[in-house]
């Protein structure tokens, strides 16, 4: 392999030979340091040379990665470690001693060995549905959940990526990604970045790493996404050479992917849909496309398109409480055009939980007539009448009223996002007044129009919006500084009703 991968922070780089090399003395050090050949080790860190060497190490010896959010609590850290049963945490933080493990500091081992150290023992006993990597999902809905990467999903993904030729570089925000782009034959940009939470990245000086180093392929969040649009507009920049920007996620608008294409028109834009169960893509759309539907259909309520099914891969829609027990695909599937829970098969669709037998019977359907393995998405949307996957809300964030009528809050997001021009919003609903608002941040662009507003909630048969602006930022997750969270915006907003109120009073 001829590929290398650089590290914007230093401007070292690695060719994937080098790589194999390093990595053959990081996961020997690994095993000195007590993890064991078939076991997990524990991975946090910053994106760089020493830890993507430390994660080929394990891979050398048999060691699964399990890439863990340094970001959540103490108590789902502990509780996803004592799951793990792992003795070794690979990290440069300081460890907390109570904890148990033995640290493994990776710093420097990028470069602590040479190109001529013995090549590494792949395990030749690996099967195609051994896990190779561990990832955690991101526990909105409880206790984050282990999901092991097996070389089954990898190598489909690497597969379905391998076909974009033109992509020489890959500009990486994500740990998991830097891995696979550098399986695929790309030159990994790893950036020099203290974070990557996407509302504290700093985005001019990552615009600087990618007009230096390289950027063929970005995949980011849409908040930073908005972010770089507005750097570049504000401050006169050249735009940089991006040949492919993916972004992916329920906060994505088609105001948002307008934006992205005129400031960047010799790109691509493209929306996949995937998550931390079924390897990315599940389904890929395009900028045009995507623009085009939200014009005529996401601003009357429709929801979020997510596009056509890619290679590999199947999607169905079924009821929201399926039976597990006698599951069919053929019997269970809806109409087109009718609300159900998003369900998946393919070979990007991973098959089991890590030590989470309750869960994996809920959420893994097996076909009692196909034998295929299913898996419930936990997110609300519906097959169009030509074949594309649509999505409207997360099942836990349906707002179910008491007089009834299901209310899909995302797609009133994008839905009155279309209408105002806002980047970011959020749809609550107070039971007590039964009213529903379309809340703001402080610094939006957005242009309130309510005749407009309220015309777009008639068609669409749902409530008539109260809209709020709140003086700062809209609450977002810890773990992801990025995803609204509603329940906290809720709070805030029915606070605020009371005192108005009361003030009235």
């Amino acid at each position: 392999m001829s590929q290398r991968w650089s590290e914007a922070k230093t401007g070292r780089s690695l060719s994937f030979e080098e790589l194999l090399a390093r990595a053959a003395a990081a996961g020997r050090s690994m095993v000195a340091a007590g993890a064991r050949p078939g076991s997990n080790v524990v991975m946090t860190g910053s994106l760089d040379l020493d830890f993507v060497v430390a994660c080929f190490g394990a891979f050398t010896e048999d060691i699964t990665p399990a890439l863990l959010d340094p970001n959540s609590s103490e108590a789902t850290l502990r509780q996803c470690i004592n799951e793990l049963e792992a003795t070794v945490w690979a990290t440069t933080s300081k460890l907390d001693d109570t904890l148990g493990l033995t640290h493994f500091d990776p710093t420097g081992i990028a470069v602590s060995t040479t190109a001529d150290e013995a090549e590494p023992q792949w395990s030749p006993t690996c099967d195609v549905l051994d896990p190779i990597l561990m990832l955690y999902t991101s526990g909105t809905t409880g206790i984050p959940k282990g999901v092991p990467w097996a070389s089954r999903e990898l190598s489909s993904q690497i597969r379905y990526y391998s076909a974009a030729t033109e992509i020489q570089t890959e500009f990486c925000l994500f740990p998991h990604l830097a891995l696979v782009a550098i399986a695929i034959g790309r030159t990994a940009v790893l950036p020099d970045v203290t974070t990557l939470q996407p509302l504290r990245i700093p985005i001019e000086s990552v615009h600087r790493q990618m007009m230096k180093h390289g950027c063929d392929y970005v995949f980011a969040s849409p908040l930073v996404w908005d972010r770089l649009v507005r750097f570049l507009k504000e401050s006169g920049e050249e735009a940089p050479p991006i040949k492919i920007a993916a972004t992916a996620g329920s906060a994505l608008s088609g105001r948002l992917i307008e934006r992205i294409s005129a400031t960047l028109p010799q790109t691509t834009v493209r929306i996949p849909f995937a998550s931390t169960e079924a390897v990315m893509p599940i389904t890929v759309i395009d900028a045009p496309e995507f623009v085009y539907l939200s014009k005529t259909r996401t601003y009357a309520g429709a929801g979020v398109p997510l596009g056509a099914v890619a290679d590999e891969m199947s999607v169905g829609v079924v009821p929201i409480e399926s039976d597990e027990s006698d599951f069919s695909i053929g019997r269970s599937s809806l109409p087109s055009m009718e609300v159900g829970e998003i369900v998946v098969t393919g070979s990007r669709v991973t098959r089991t939980y890590f030590r989470r037998p309750d869960v994996e019977c809920h959420a893994k359907l097996r076909d009692v007539v196909t034998e295929r393995v299913w898996h419930r998405t936990a997110d609300l949307g519906y097959i169009d009448d030509k074949g594309r996957l649509w999505f409207v809300c997360r099942k836990k964030d349906v707002i179910r009223r008491a007089g009834g009528g299901d209310l899909y809050p995302d797609a009133l997001e994008q839905m009155w996002n279309m209408a105002t021009g806002a980047s970011i919003s959020a749809v609550v609903y107070s039971e007590p007044s039964d009213e529903l608002f379309y809340v703001l941040p402080g610094d939006s662009v957005a242009e309130i129009d309510e005749f407009v507003l309220n015309l777009q909630a008639d068609r669409a048969d749902v409530p008539r919006p109260t809209v709020v602006t709140l003086s700062g930022s809209l609450p977002a997750d810890v773990r992801h500084n990025s995803k609204v969270d509603r329940p906290s915006v809720l709070r805030i907003v029915e606070s605020q009703h009371e005192a108005n109120e009361g003030a009235r009073g």
